[in-house]
């Protein structure tokens, strides 16, 4: 994530000095939207003041998690319990 003033920086040249810079790699770059970007699994806030934070979920999320009768190992079903939890709860 790169953060920018817009009136200073030219974006596409930033975009093609990473892009030039490592030729096995493709950046694009994502604007803001009313204020808001999303990043990886969370979605940054801006106001005047300071930066929020909030839990970002694709629309396409499913909260699905390891099935009980699967063969997965124990400790691997209750670590996925316990990430939507304590994601559930953030």
């Amino acid at each position: 994530m790169v953060v920018y003033n817009d009136s200073k920086t030219d974006t596409d040249e930033v975009l093609d000095y990473f892009n030039n810079k490592i030729p096995a790699m493709t950046f694009s770059i994502e604007k803001e939207i009313d204020n808001s970007i999303n990043f990886l699994d969370i979605t940054v806030h801006k106001s005047t003041e300071n930066f929020s934070f909030s839990i970002y979920r694709k629309p396409t999320t499913t909260d699905t998690i390891i099935p009980n009768d699967s063969c997965h190992p124990p400790e691997h079903k209750h670590a996925a319990i316990h990430y939507m939890y304590n994601r559930m709860n953030s």
